[in-house]
């Protein structure tokens, strides 16, 4: 496990025009294209194209999010957004340094509850080639965590571990498998080569 790290932001809130939570401290910036709106007397839906979230944190950027359809639902109650074409993420240290970056085929975000779940085909890499393969991950933006409840696997430079739920700090540089069910370890050359980290990888 690595030393732990203490972002202050919270990394996706996949907010929209219109149901943005900001800090005097934290920002985003949205950009997207081909906006569509549909109104009735109860529900809001928002739609925005080939979307393009930057968040900040004291004039610092500290994620850039990536998705090719986002479509928010606001409503009287529990309003939301959903990113149903999935959504890649890159994250970075105030310094500018991508630390991570998170791939999921979809995610969902209640704004007022401040929390986000990504699913399906998850995947994190962080700088040190430790990468995290998931159906489903939930951020608790109060905490600062992201954990699950389902299988998990990680592979390091020289080991396959498995299990069943996880805890993290937000850039997967500080992780614990709750219930370890194999370890398995493997010759550096018998395991894939640690991929690099690279911003905008695979963006739409």
């Amino acid at each position: 496990m690595s030393s732990k790290n203490r972002n202050t932001f919270s990394v996706v809130a996949l907010i929209l025009t219109g149901i943005i939570l900001a800090t005097s401290c934290n920002s985003e910036t949205i950009y997207g294209k081909d906006r569509a709106q549909s109104t009735d007397s109860i529900v809001t839906k928002e739609f925005a194209e080939k979307v393009t979230i930057e968040y900040t944190d004291s004039g610092f950027l500290r994620a850039r999010v990536f998705s090719p359809l986002v479509t928010a639902i606001k409503q009287p109650s529990n309003p939301f957004m959903e990113m149903t074409k999935g959504l890649k993420v890159d994250f970075y240290d105030i310094r500018g340094d991508i630390q991570s970056y998170m791939t999921a085929e979809y995610a969902i975000s209640y704004p007022d509850k401040k929390y986000i779940v990504v699913k399906r085909d998850v995947e994190i890499l962080n700088v040190k080639g430790e990468v995290l393969n998931t159906e489903e991950l939930r951020w608790d933006q109060d905490s600062g965590k992201i954990y699950t409840d389902q299988f998990v696997r990680i592979t390091t430079p020289d080991q396959i571990i498995t299990g069943t739920g996880l805890v993290s700090d937000q850039s997967f540089s500080d992780w614990e498998i709750l219930n370890v069910s194999g370890t398995l370890n493997v010759p550096h050359d018998k395991i894939p080569h640690p991929r690099s980290v690279v911003p905008g990888r695979g963006r739409y």
